[in-house]
């Protein structure tokens, strides 16, 4: 029932006007729904909360950035990625960005790095539900190109990254595997938000900053001080290119 809802069934759910339609939206992976949501919201001007009547979305707002209106919306993991991806294409959103962490599994991608998605790998299960059969999933290329550019001061790598499902079951084996079949990165994200896209027309890019390398000892139940800054920066430039990216169209 639920994905044959049309345009005007979800423009009525939301009580939202059509003419509040973002071109962009912009999902940040995070465990920490609301005190991201609380930190994009700074963002934005002439910010709408978007939420249902029946409560399933919350953290979602459409807003100003700049002169694009632009949808945000905090997730965790391959079912709330699909699912706001989901409405937001049905509605007529045309372009994705996924931001947030991940950890590297390249050894030349350490903490504190920028991946910028050029494929994604499908370990995450959602993308079976809207294209089975699809392993992997690209990225649109000219995005890609643009994220590029945008990031030429800070360290950046441009790959396929790996999209799992279960963070705590990760391990030295799975990690070794995915990257030894190619993938520079692993995320929790970008596969379900780039496999939705694909199916309803959108353009997609994913800008993530890396949080660790787990096979190079650093993971996230150990405190790594001295990597503190370097995790900040990190995000801090994909922030900046995110917003260029929209801004620029």
């Amino acid at each position: 029932m639920l994905r044959t809802l049309t345009r005007a069934d979800w423009l009525d759910a939301l009580h939202l006007d059509p003419s509040l339609v973002p071109d962009w939206l912009l999902l940040r992976g995070t465990r920490n729904l609301r005190r991201r949501y609380d930190v994009y919201r700074q963002w934005f001007t002439d910010v709408i909360e978007v939420g249902s009547p029946n409560g399933l979305f919350e953290d979602v707002l459409i807003g100003r950035l700049g002169d694009r209106l632009v949808g945000y919306a905090s997730v965790y993991g391959p079912a709330m990625a699909s699912e706001i991806t989901h409405v937001f294409g049905v509605l007529g959103t045309r372009n994705v960005v996924v931001t947030g962490v991940c950890g590297g599994l390249a050894d030349s991608v350490q903490a504190g790095d920028l991946v910028i998605a050029s494929a994604a790998g499908c370990g995450e299960g959602a993308v079976a539900c809207y294209l089975p059969g699809r392993s992997t999933i690209s990225a649109s290329a000219d995005l890609v190109e643009r994220a590029a550019a945008a990031a030429w001061e800070h360290r950046s790598h441009v790959g396929s990254v790996w999209t799992t499902a279960a963070l705590l079951a990760e391990g030295e084996d799975e990690l070794t595997a995915w990257r030894d079949t190619g993938h520079i990165a692993v995320d929790m994200e970008t596969a379900t938000v780039f496999g939705v896209a694909e199916w309803l027309g959108m353009r997609r890019v994913s800008v993530l900053s890396v949080f660790d390398n787990p096979l190079a000892g650093n993971h996230i139940a150990r405190t790594a001080h001295d990597l503190t800054e370097a995790r900040a920066a990190g995000e801090r430039a994909a922030d900046s290119i995110v917003r260029a990216l929209i801004s620029g169209g």
